[in-house]
């Protein structure tokens, strides 16, 4: 009757990973009949500086909500991420919010021949370690861009009914969202978005808002759909930030786009916004 907190929502028959840091225990869940169910727990070895990661060279293994962005095999990498790499959005939106830096944290394997967790092979500079067999498994069955993958301490559950709520304010939140957008009423789909918003290449609020007058007030009609939507709950966040991933497809009767989008949405006293892409 209880859910990882971070686990809300995916595609039928979709994977995701959560990272437990203390118990070094990668998590496989797999998304069907509308909950996660546990498939798998492979040992790891993560930075062997335990804290949350902050800066370039700190050893750490950030906390948080990540997606992979690719997988790399081993034959294109040095030897020592053995059989491959899923390669990990670090630092995302919120990281950077929070003035993280550094780069390159990844799922990957080990150098041939040498066993996880023993003789010289304990701890990493900061990414997740697996077996190469792990990584076999892994490579099989996880989308290469966009399965999620949450990095905790503990992990911590909520009942089910409480994961169905959330479900259904976020669902509930992204229709309105989409359907202020069609309605060519700038003013209304605004209202969707925090004033301290800022877009995928760095635009703020205001820019955001003469940007959207601007296009808006040229279109005769606009559809919006939000595909493959998966739903994660940073789970340090405690239920005050949602990370959503969809596929939005947008027609309108001079143009016509599919994008792969990340909203990063915060509750305010008024409810859900958006305010990061």
């Amino acid at each position: 009757g209880e859910t990882p907190t971070p686990l809300v929502w995916a595609v039928a028959g979709e994977y995701a990973l959560i990272g437990e840091k203390e118990s070094k225990f990668l998590h496989l869940f797999k998304f069907q009949d509308d909950r996660f169910v546990l498939v798998k727990s492979y040992p790891c070895i993560i930075g062997a500086n335990g804290e949350d990661k902050k800066k370039e060279g700190d050893f750490a293994t950030p906390k948080g909500s990540y997606f992979t962005l690719r997988y790399t095999p081993g034959s294109a990498l040095p030897e020592i991420y053995g059989e491959g790499a899923f390669v990990l959005n670090y630092p995302n939106f919120l990281d950077r919010k929070d003035r993280k830096d550094g780069a390159g944290i990844w799922i990957h394997g080990h150098v041939p021949g040498k066993v996880i967790g023993a003789g010289d092979l304990v701890n990493t500079k900061g990414c997740i370690a697996v077996s190469n067999d792990s990584i076999k498994e892994l490579k099989g069955l996880l989308k290469p861009s966009g399965t999620p993958v949450s990095i905790v301490d503990t992990v911590a559950f909520v009942k089910e009914e409480s994961r169905k709520e959330s479900l259904q304010e976020i669902r509930t939140f992204m229709d309105a969202w989409r359907q202020a957008w069609e309605s060519g009423n700038t003013g209304k789909y605004l209202s969707y978005y925090s004033k301290d918003f800022i877009n995928g290449e760095g635009m703020r609020y205001e820019a955001f808002k003469r940007h959207k007058e601007r296009v808006n007030s040229g279109k005769k009609f606009i559809r919006v759909t939000a595909d493959q939507m998966a739903i994660i709950f940073p789970q340090e966040r405690e239920g005050q930030v949602a990370v959503v991933r969809f596929v939005q497809k947008y027609r309108s009767n001079n143009f016509e786009s599919n994008s792969k989008k990340l909203f990063y949405l915060k509750k305010e006293r008024g409810g859900w916004t958006i305010f990061g892409e």
